[in-house]
Formats: C-alpha cells, structure tokens, sequence
C-alpha cells in the first residue's frame, strides 16, 4: 500500500464516524486494502471499532471523544434509550444508571456498545411504544419518561427496575406527561392512576 498520502490526512478527510466500506468509494480501494488500513489505524489507536462485524468506526482523529450516540444509529437504526435513563434526562429522577439502556430490535443485527448495554427488544414492543419516541432527535431518539416508567412498571415494577416512587421528582410531571401517561398504560395494559396519585402514594 502506497502510503504518500498521511494516515492523519486522510481521516480528516473522513467524518466522525463512518463505515469501512465507504473507504472503498472516497479513497478508491478494494475492500482487502480497506481492511488493511483499518487494521493499521486500529493497532495506532487513530480509530475506534464498534464491535463485532458492524463496519461502523470512530474517527479519533476528528474527535479524540468518540460520538458513541451517532455510532449506535449508525450501526442500528431502530435503537432507542429507554429506562432509568429516560427519566434521568428528562429531568424526572437524579439516579445516574451505570450504563444506559438501549433498545434495539432483535430482528436486526445487534452489537455491543462500550458505553451502553445495549437490549434486544421485539418488533411488538417497538410497535407498543412507537407513540411515546422522541422524534426531534438527530441522532439516538429517546423513550419519553411516561412510556419508560409504563415499560418498566409493567416488566419489572418498582425497585427491580432500578428506581423507587421515592426516586422520581414528581414536580416535575407536566399535564402533556399525564396524557402520555394515560396512553402509555393502555399500550402496556397497566391500570390507569394519575402519575400524581403514584406521586401521593409515595409520600
């Protein structure tokens, strides 16, 4: 492999993330030579693999703080954050999950993420809570709080899925979260109660 173009050069020529095979067309490689670089970038911690037979990369070049989120999307396009971790950025609990879960169908490939723990989830779960998804996000889209303590009430209920009523900042809760609240249980099947009956029944 001719090397008279620098390695940094070329991956400041790449995005932040990208996928191996779109070596092939930018730089005109067979797939072998592509394979061959990555494998060099990888040993000279320039890159960053996803895992497993994903073909998506982190470009350390571009940024020394690999964009895990856009990654994820990349390699999984139905992923979603769901849980504890839902909550947390919504501003409804202060607990901080070890490692925030995200779902992703199981009928499609699956990698594991370093940062995330990553869950496969059936296509009728993606169907039960295609409603309650944050939309505006650009990259890895989020469970709106409502539908992930439905989910996870309706699972695992309170204390196996990592948080307690006592947990939740019920002031918080804003009447659009209540008519979340209201057709998330019926997805779920759960017996319809105000969130703010749950939040008096905590104190």
């Amino acid at each position: 492999m001719r090397q008279n173009t620098s390695a940094f050069d070329r991956l400041q020529s790449l995005p932040a993330v990208f996928r191996g095979a779109d070596l092939t067309v930018r730089f005109q490689w067979t797939s072998k030579a592509a394979s061959q670089y990555l494998y060099l970038w990888k040993r000279r911690g320039l890159v960053k693999g996803l895992g497993g037979h994903s073909d998506v990369f982190t470009n350390l070049v571009k940024s020394q703080y690999p964009d895990w989120e856009q990654a994820v999307v990349k390699a999984m396009p139905s992923a979603v954050i769901f849980g504890v971790e839902s909550l947390r950025q919504s501003g409804w609990t202060t607990q901080i999950p070890t490692r925030p879960t995200v779902a992703v169908k199981a009928s499609h490939s699956v990698f594991q993420v370093e940062p995330y723990e990553i869950v496969p989830r059936s296509d009728k779960w993606f169907a039960t809570i295609e409603k309650g998804v944050h939309r505006e996000r650009a990259f890895l889209r989020v469970l709106r709080p409502a539908w992930a303590l439905a989910d996870m009430l309706q699972s695992e209920g309170w204390g196996k899925c990592g948080l307690w009523p006592d947990d939740i900042e019920w002031d918080e809760v804003t009447d659009e979260d209540e008519a979340d609240w209201v057709e998330a249980c019926k997805a779920f099947g759960l017996k319809e109660r105000r969130l703010q009956e749950l939040a008096m029944a905590s104190r």
